[in-house]
């Protein structure tokens, strides 16, 4: 079962999103996969904003 969800990652003080894919190896572990980087909550209000406006 694979499952994707947003990761939150903080690097010097700051966080970033990322949306990662969760898929269970052979041994049961989580291997975690990103699919797409987000940038930071101001990018991404940035383009939500952007996209709201157009519709």
């Amino acid at each position: 079962m694979n499952m994707v969800y947003i990761r939150s990652k903080k690097i010097k003080g700051k966080t970033y999103y990322y949306i990662v894919e969760g898929k269970l190896d052979k041994r049961g572990k989580v291997k975690q996969k990103v699919l797409m980087y987000l940038g930071n909550i101001e990018n991404i209000l940035r383009v939500f904003n952007f996209y709201k406006g157009n519709n």
